[in-house]
């Protein structure tokens, strides 16, 4: 084989490897789920509680809201969660729009997105905050012990954006096969937040809340589900 070849193939692997669900191949996942809420329901959703959960007309159209803060269980985890029923995924792409009322002045306000979801002990996330550190605005995971950070980028340098009260879109990736998972918010060509781990494999995909409240809509999962 040429030089030339050995180097182009060198470069695609590089790229594979760098971006194993590239920005171009990600419409390309199987569309398996989709919820606007705009029936008026959030059938197909499986959250913790019930109660702190409802459907609501707010700006303009029907999202999905958490309503109260959950309390902590026998490791530190996300309090709150809601996750979409029966749809055990690998590699997927989630996306969607939310919005946490709590007080901008607050900077320890979050929302979550959740992956390869099992059950409240085993468990990946991403936290959303208004600020960086080793807790907030993360990449964690919870696998039978109180959660730990696993994305690469150091405490205090992480890209916050859940800075105000208005509707942020947000993008979650995950390749199973490499372990990347990468975190967007508004922008979503450039990560906030990525991580190279491989401990869960496989769960369910959802919403929610270390500790705060919050709403969410216009919900996609693209993903490879779990044979």
């Amino acid at each position: 084989m040429s030089g030339s070849k050995i180097l182009v193939l060198a470069a695609i692997l590089f790229l594979f490897v760098l971006f194993p669900i590239s920005r171009a191949n990600e419409s390309q996942l199987p569309l398996i789920a989709s919820y606007d809420f705009e029936d008026g329901t959030a059938s197909g959703w499986q959250p913790n509680k019930a109660a702190h959960w409802r459907v609501v007309k707010k700006d303009g159209s029907f999202v999905y809201e958490l309503t109260a803060p959950g309390e902590q269980g026998k490791v530190r985890a996300p309090t709150s969660w809601s996750a979409i029923a029966g749809r055990d995924v690998t590699s997927f792409v989630f996306t969607g729009r939310m919005k946490c009322p709590a007080d901008p002045a607050n900077t320890y306000r979050d929302l979550c997105v959740f992956f390869h979801f099992q059950d409240p002990e085993h468990l990946g996330y991403v936290h959303f905050s208004a600020r960086s550190d080793d807790v907030h605005n993360i990449i964690g995971l919870v696998n039978g012990a109180d959660r730990a950070k696993i994305n690469s980028e150091p405490p205090g340098k992480s890209t916050f954006r859940l800075t105000d009260k208005n509707w942020h879109s947000f993008k979650v990736t995950c390749d199973a096969e490499s372990g990347r998972i990468e975190a967007f918010v508004d922008d979503m060509e450039t990560p906030i937040l990525t991580a190279v781990d491989k401990t869960l494999g496989h769960g369910l995909v959802g919403i929610g809340s270390f500790d705060d409240t919050g709403s969410f809509d216009d919900i996609k999962l693209r993903g490879i589900e779990k044979k």
